[in-house]
């Protein structure tokens, strides 16, 4: 394989298919009620991403109902993970959490799957969720939004957080033993194909459990969609996603689970980069395979990786001891 795929990894850990349902249940995020800031990230739009949920005005429990019986019927899924997709999905009082999070835990779901803010995430949340994972027997995957590790980019789309934020949700999460899913947007304009690689290594170092790639897609209403509109911005185009994926991947730990290679507008977006998810992965992969690269490639840094490119790989290959003695 060219890089580690979700529906593998999914099949490997719960011996079937396993499908996402998405859940829309929460309205805002810390980023638009002036907690963090107003108006939102200027890419986000008026769903908070949830324009995929059909049944996003049902209550909890028939969006899972009714997303499982879907999936059931389309994929021949057999067990099931609850996602909580749109908007900031553990930004409200513990008690609404613990129910509303409850109410989608119905037969058949192995797994609640929480997209959230890094800033949204506290101790308390994480506790929390700990006690659902060990009352209802259900793994728990937390999503957080990074998109860049440029502090600039950051600024200039309105995220209202920095990368420390960030670090420090990765951290608590992991010493509850959730399972970690990073958020990066790889053609943000004012990011460089070294911020990409830069975000590789640092999700790498966090031994984060798996990275959703997303490529820039602009809708109306934002502030983006408005500074498209009127030439203020300039996206790259398929050609540069396919260059940065490729980069992204090459210096990502291979263990790493690849939730998404790439994003899925909605069909009223005023610009994508025109790939359908099955172009865009059979093009990373044939330039990968062009160039023998795969995931992992070049995930050579940690762990003093320059010190054993000098001594510990010269001691395996001709004798020596890793002070540069020859041995024998």
């Amino acid at each position: 394989m060219i890089y580690r795929e979700l529906s593998h990894y999914l099949k490997e850990r719960y011996g079937t298919r396993v499908q996402r349902v998405s859940i829309s249940y929460f309205r805002t995020c810390p980023n638009r009620d002036g907690t963090a800031g107003f108006g939102g990230c200027t890419f986000c739009e008026e769903t908070g991403s949830g324009f995929g949920n059909k049944f996003r005005n049902l209550d909890v429990r028939a969006q899972i109902l009714e997303g499982m019986k879907i999936a059931r019927q389309k994929y021949k899924a057999e067990k099931f993970m609850a996602y909580f997709q749109s908007f900031t999905n553990t930004y409200g009082p513990l008690e609404e959490l613990e129910k509303v999070y409850n109410e989608a835990l119905v037969e058949g779901v192995v797994a609640l799957d929480i997209s959230t803010r890094p800033d949204a995430f506290s101790e308390e949340i994480a506790v929390l969720l700990k006690k659902i994972s060990d009352e209802r027997h259900v793994d728990i995957f937390i999503e957080f939004g990074l998109e860049s590790i440029n502090e600039n980019t950051l600024s200039y789309v309105n995220r209202g957080h920095s990368v420390g934020e960030f670090i420090d949700a990765v951290l608590r999460a992991k010493r509850y033993n959730f399972e970690v899913i990073a958020h990066v947007i790889l053609d943000l304009p004012t990011d460089t194909i070294e911020d990409e690689i830069g975000c590789a290594k640092i999700l790498s170092a966090l031994r984060v459990n798996g990275v959703k790639m997303h490529s820039l897609y602009i809708v109306k209403g934002t502030k983006m969609g408005i500074d498209y509109l009127e030439g203020r911005l300039k996206p790259f185009g398929a050609d540069e996603y396919i260059k940065r994926a490729r980069a992204f991947l090459s210096y990502l730990d291979p263990s790493i689970v690849i939730h998404r290679i790439i994003s899925t507008p909605p069909q009223n977006a005023l610009y994508s980069i025109g790939l359908t998810y099955t172009d865009a992965k059979k093009l990373i992969e044939e330039e990968m395979m062009k160039n023998s690269e795969y995931q992992g490639v070049k995930f050579d840094y940690l762990n003093g990786g320059n010190w054993r490119k000098k001594f510990v790989e010269r001691r395996n290959s001709d004798g020596l001891r890793s002070d540069g003695q020859r041995i024998g």
